[in-house]
């Protein structure tokens, strides 16, 4: 079976699992379909096509292995360049947003104020303040300005929003581009830059990468989204809190793969484009 068969038939089960009712929320808990348009996300590309060191997203799959992840995903100029699962979980594994959600939200605040339907600056936005402005409920809302224009796959409501991990890649996309995904605009032009500024942790940019625009957006249970607009790259890491023997491991993340984009200015390349090896290993 072929890659594309076998992402196709972990779709159909997904969204099987999904329609029939048991997606993971507990028995009896309420859930609500998001209705997405629950297609393939953005094109493979091999790194070195997308000037990234293969030997960097390696290493950074071990911190992230090393650290407890459940995946690493890494998209760059709108191609997945990466991706590694753990823990028996996929692409299309079900996981709560988080403070994610709160990404969600924002974005969907820039399309209501593209649809003339501004909250108040005082208002923070979420699901009762989008469904008022709206006229709508929020899950119809979400699907119709969200959802489907990115193609992403069903997710729901229970009552936080639980979403298949790897769509998040297409969410980070959109605020590594200024708001648009696979050339459709989803929000408007600078939008994304607000989101970014709002959700991003609040602690000291790390001395051993220089993007001077990389924003961390932390997400459930260790969950953590890297976006670099100015590289159009985007780093996706689920699962639980770091290991304890690990500390620090998601922080190396972002470093080993940045230290791997072999075409940004002040990228420690040596003669032939490539990272130094030696650079490259979690723990030095």
């Amino acid at each position: 079976m072929n890659q594309r068969n076998l992402f196709s038939l972990m779709v159909a089960c997904a969204l099987g699992v999904m329609q029939a009712g048991c997606t993971p929320g507990g028995p009896g808990s309420t859930r609500t379909l998001v209705e997405g348009g629950n297609t393939p996300p953005m094109p493979p590309l091999s790194p070195l096509e997308a000037h990234v060191d293969p030997a960097a997203l390696e290493a950074a799959a071990s911190a992230a292995q090393d650290g407890g992840a459940d995946a690493l995903l890494v998209v760059r100029n709108g191609h997945v360049i990466f991706e590694r699962y753990w823990h028996r979980t996929s692409f299309v594994t079900y996981i709560d947003a988080g403070a994610w959600q709160g990404v969600i939200d924002d974005l969907l605040a820039g399309a209501l104020a593209e649809d003339r339907k501004p909250l108040p600056d005082a208002v923070t936005p979420d699901s009762t303040a989008i469904a008022r402005a709206a006229g709508v409920p929020y899950e119809t809302y979400l699907s119709r300005r969200l959802w489907r224009p990115l193609g992403a796959f069903n997710a729901e409501l229970a009552p936080g929003l639980r979403v298949v991990q790897g769509d998040w890649i297409r969410i980070g996309e959109v605020l590594a581009n200024d708001g648009v995904y696979m050339g459709e605009e989803i929000v408007r032009p600078g939008w994304a830059r607000r989101v970014l500024a709002r959700h991003t942790a609040r602690d000291e940019p790390s001395q051993l990468v220089s993007a001077k625009d990389l924003y961390r957006l932390p997400g459930a249970h260790g969950g953590e989204m890297w976006v670099v607009p100015s590289l159009r790259l985007v780093i996706l890491r689920t699962g639980e809190e770091e290991n304890a023997g690990n500390p620090g491991s998601n922080a190396k993340i972002a470093e080993l793969v940045l230290r791997g984009v072999t075409d940004r200015p002040g990228s420690p390349a040596g003669g032939e484009g490539m990272t130094d090896p030696a650079m490259l290993v979690p723990a030095h």
